[in-house]
């Protein structure tokens, strides 16, 4: 049976749905969407698969886990998502819903990196903008409640006219400023400060999310991070107990397995698309990483 591949998931494509009036529940804009409940989605269904397909996300989510629960396969870890959980997943998240109870309801943010750029984001919102964070909180009521608030106050800004765009990134930026407080809360007071060096290791793992499919090169994120390749290895080593290469070979298997679980591309195109030399090498590749071969890997998918 001919799978559908993974498939984009973005806003200006909700939009070009023939949609029911849905004014009570949601609002969307090619850079913002907002859905107040699940019923904001139900007649999206009739054009996208919700259950068992899997999507890149176009736009990042912020989504708070009202009632109910979400089963779903994030970056291929499946996790299940409970009442009273808020989850953050920056753009290039790819996700696939596996099960939705049918007491499930929650309300969602979705917004492009570019609505943000006149704004200086720090913490939480930098680390989103820089791609592929998937953060999952498990609130008490007393935050629940407290970021209901600011979702209401997000979603009565969103219909002043004009548009206020500056204010709708403010109160943005200042749920990001909360949902970061909360997470820092549920650290435990102990934990000693973060080191320079964890500081540098952080923003490596942003560099491999973004680069590891075209760039294999150590010298490439050493001069991205403006340090010497040998210094950048060292470091990596002493955080992680891994090498630099360990990581961005990690990168690509990862992405092997998407394609070759989720499309029905040829081996040899994905080779190519992974910037291999040729299938020969990349099957080799494969093999050394996983211990089976492309063909051998899709076949038990």
């Amino acid at each position: 049976m001919m799978q559908k591949g993974i498939q984009n998931l973005a806003l200006k494509q909700v939009l070009g749905f023939p949609l029911q009036d849905c004014r009570d529940y949601r609002f969307i804009r090619e850079e913002l969407g907002l859905v107040r409940s699940i019923r904001g989605i139900q007649d999206v269904k009739d054009f996208i698969s919700i259950i068992g397909q899997p999507y890149r996300l176009t736009e990042g989510r912020v989504v708070c886990i009202r009632s109910g629960q979400i089963r779903l396969c994030v970056n291929l870890i499946e996790r299940v998502l409970c009442a009273g959980q808020l989850v953050v997943a920056s753009s290039g998240t790819l996700f696939e819903v596996v099960e939705i109870s049918s007491d499930c309801d929650f309300c969602m943010l979705a917004f492009a990196n570019r609505l943000m750029e006149e704004e200086r984001p720090v913490g939480l919102l930098k680390t989103y903008l820089q791609g592929r964070l998937f953060l999952s909180l498990a609130l008490t009521a007393e935050e629940e409640e407290r970021l209901q608030k600011i979702f209401v106050l997000l979603w009565e800004v969103l219909h002043d006219e004009p548009f206020a765009r500056e204010t709708v990134t403010g109160v943005i930026s200042v749920l990001f400023h909360q949902i970061d407080y909360f997470r820092k809360q549920g650290l435990s007071e102990e934990q000693p400060k973060r080191t320079r060096q964890e500081d540098v290791f952080e923003h490596f793992i942003d560099l491999i999310n973004r680069y590891a499919l075209s760039e294999r090169n150590v010298s490439f994120y050493a001069g991205r991070l403006f340090l010497s390749p040998r210094y950048l290895s060292t470091l990596v080593r002493q955080v992680s107990h891994r090498t630099v290469m360990d990581w961005v070979n990690e990168a690509v298997v990862q992405e092997a397995r998407l394609l070759l679980r989720h499309t029905d591309k040829p081996v040899y195109q994905i080779a190519d698309e992974l910037h291999f030399p040729n299938p020969s090498f990349f099957c080799r590749f494969f093999r050394r990483m996983t211990g089976k071969t492309p063909y051998g890997y899709r076949k038990e998918q």
